[in-house]
């Protein structure tokens, strides 16, 4: 037990003043004078109230450290003087005027204008809830497609009931194209004991997904989760082999709507012996066909408890997430989309999943769960559907967690500029103040490997912008989502008035703008374009040019992205230049 509160019935009872005092609790009981029972990394109180828990550092308990936190409305800016906030400091060489920044960083109390969580299934029924958006959106849709597909309505609508669920543990767990012979019993029923059976065209998209697809999700995970972990367990998981199947059919069949010619399939290379090639023909139905089958797959396996708080059933929520971003088309939004993204929040909060849990895939899976909703979000002009907050400050963040991080914050800003946020002008300059400090916050705590490794310092003859390389690409994408916010910030803050503020603010916007142009230019003289990234911010960046010479050039940029990425609809040029 901590000293707090313990007294010497040998002495006179101390003033209040002085000792009862606790000098060993964590920071927030001192501040809130509760007992703290020092608990680490979390107290108890703290867990109780839900308040963060932090202890004093050596940063912190220095003599004469000054925590006060920076005035939300101080200038938007760092100095003037200063071409970007500064770059490649790290938390323990930076000034002691810019460490009080890290000490209580507005990043970490920062709030969205207030609104109420959406609603949440209750932990066992989130799972079924969720299956119940995907098969009303699927049986919807049956007729869309105008194909005889391998499923019926009746079939997708009904749940299997806990008789068929026995008779299918009993049974044996296979796709329609393994073989013949009896399969031993599993220990977990929804799984098969040894890898399921592809065909060869089956193979072609499984490949098509591990080169391209999966590096697509994990551009900002270090350990690749969906490249490396994924596979190993789809072979095991007919649905989750299912879901691969129509992710992959299904970009392939943007492909095919891309290309402006008139043939009937997509060709693609199967790297191994022979190197022979398959045609893949008619994608959109093969993508169709597979995703009814995962839905069918999950009809009768929901009803297992260890199934529905498995790791299979997270990454296939977010493959068939994946899928469903593929599958909006020319609108903004289908609707689906939001839908199943919402059933995904779901399924992660029933899990106990965040963006710090301990499991990598689980891991994996939020953040770019968060990444997708952040951009349906930001296209549909709502709030994003988190409620978690990180829990880690700035200083004790990796490069890597600094490149997550930074997608948090943009979600955040996306709530700031979402057309629901209606507040009075004040407030809303007090709210951009305080997301602009955390942007700065967060760009001068990434170390010097965040830097440009390449960069041109005047445009060529003819041309606008200049090149800007940044690698490895998750630190690359982190720099995109922070000019991306930045962006969208200013654009959406009222403005302060005067000249000088308003200098500042455009001088900001040209900065954005040409860091966001000159990194999607290398990424795709690279080949290597990170598609609703790049997107995303060069959308951004394109809703606050003037400049009609930089425009024609930012959508030339977009429309290479979207020929290299076959993503996303080419009908959003049409909403920006519609915007111009």
């Amino acid at each position: 037990m901590p000293p707090t509160g313990r007294l010497n019935p040998r002495k006179p009872r101390p003033s209040r003043a002085r000792g009862l005092r606790t000098t060993t609790g964590c920071l927030t009981c001192r501040k809130r004078r509760v007992k703290c029972d020092e608990g680490k990394p979390t107290c108890a109180t703290c867990i109780k109230s839900g308040r963060e828990c932090i202890y004093a550092t050596d940063a912190t308990a220095l003599p004469g450290t000054d925590r006060r936190r920076p005035s939300l409305h101080a200038s938007l800016t760092p100095s003037a003087q200063d071409d970007e906030p500064r770059m490649g400091h790290s938390p323990n060489s930076i000034s002691n005027g810019t460490r009080k920044l890290f000490i209580e960083s507005p990043e970490r109390p920062f709030d969205s204008p207030p609104t109420n969580a959406p609603s949440i299934p209750s932990p066992n029924s989130a799972p079924l809830e969720w299956y119940d958006l995907l098969a009303e959106d699927a049986i919807n849709n049956i007729d869309r497609y105008n194909s005889n597909l391998e499923m019926d309505r009746d079939t997708l609508a009904r749940r299997q009931s806990r008789g068929s669920e026995t008779a299918y543990r009993e049974s044996r767990i296979q796709s329609p194209q393994q073989g013949p012979g009896p399969m031993p019993l599993v220990c977990e029923q929804w799984n098969s004991p040894n890898n399921i059976l592809m065909t060869s065209d089956e193979l072609v998209l499984f490949q098509h997904y591990i080169e391209v697809i999966a590096p697509m999700i994990d551009v900002c995970d270090p350990s690749r989760q969906f490249t490396t972990t994924v596979p190993g367990l789809a072979v095991h998981n007919v649905g989750l082999l299912k879901s691969i199947l129509a992710v992959a059919a299904r970009h392939l069949a943007l492909k095919e709507s891309q290309m402006q010619h008139t043939e009937s399939s997509v060709q693609i290379a199967v790297h191994g012996a022979g190197n022979q090639h398959i045609n893949i023909s008619s994608p959109l139905r093969a993508a169709t066909q597979y995703y009814y089958e995962t839905l069918h797959y999950l009809s009768r396996n929901l009803l297992y408890p260890s199934y529905s708080k498995s790791r299979e059933i997270i990454a296939t929520a977010l493959l068939i997430s994946t899928y469903e971003m593929f599958d909006v088309g020319h609108l903004a939004s289908n609707g689906a989309w939001e839908r199943h993204l919402r059933g995904i929040f779901w399924i992660q909060r029933a899990q106990n999943n965040n963006g710090e849990c301990q499991d990598p895939l689980r891991r994996a899976a939020w953040w770019q769960w968060l990444r997708q909703d952040t951009w349906a979000a930001f296209r549909e002009g709502r709030r994003v559907l988190t409620i978690w907050r990180p829990t880690k400050r700035l200083m004790d963040l990796t490069s890597d967690e600094l490149c997550l991080r930074i997608i948090y914050i943009s979600g955040r800003c996306v709530d700031f500029a979402a057309n629901e946020s209606k507040y009075d002008i004040t407030t809303r300059i007090a709210q951009g103040d305080k997301l602009v400090h955390a942007l700065h916050d967060w760009y001068n705590a990434i170390p010097a490997s965040f830097q440009p490794i390449y960069k041109v310092d005047s445009p060529r003859r003819g041309h606008i912008f200049t090149p800007i390389w940044v690698h490895p690409p998750s630190y690359a994408s982190a720099i995109l989502h922070f000019h991306f916010a930045r962006t969208i910030v200013i654009i959406n803050q009222p403005p302060i008035g005067g000249i000088g503020p308003s200098s500042e603010r455009q001088r900001l916007l040209d900065q954005s703008v040409d860091t966001i142009c000159g990194m999607t230019m290398m990424h795709q003289l690279k080949g290597m374009p990170l598609m609703t990234t790049d997107f995303q911010a060069l959308y951004a960046a394109g809703l606050c040019t003037q400049n009609p010479d930089k425009k024609m050039r930012i959508l030339r940029l977009l429309e290479k992205t979207v020929e290299m990425c076959n993503f996303p609809p080419r009908s959003m040029l049409d909403t920006l230049v519609s915007h111009w």
